[in-house]
């Protein structure tokens, strides 16, 4: 790494910090103005948000789950005699 471009990385921000005087915006209910949607209307929309994702984690959790667990038997046919 030369000296010119360690230079440039000190002055950057990192990414996931918010600049100052900035508002970070992580959703639908921080871009709307509150003469359209209440203070409460937002907080709604920030908790279905949040109950979306770790909905989407769950999901997730299970599949890794059965990814872990391995190959799941084959289920084969069997004839069945009825009288």
């Amino acid at each position: 790494m030369t000296e010119h471009n360690r230079d440039q990385q000190t002055e950057q921000p990192h990414a996931d910090e918010p600049r100052q005087g900035r508002r970070q915006i992580t959703g639908l209910a921080d871009l709307l103005p509150d003469w359209i949607l209440s203070p409460e209307g937002k907080q709604h929309i920030r908790n279905a948000r949040k109950e979306m994702l770790l909905a989407a984690r769950s999901v997730l959790d299970a599949a890794i789950e059965r990814q872990e667990a391995g190959p799941t038997p084959r289920r084969t046919v069997s004839r069945v005699q009825i009288d």
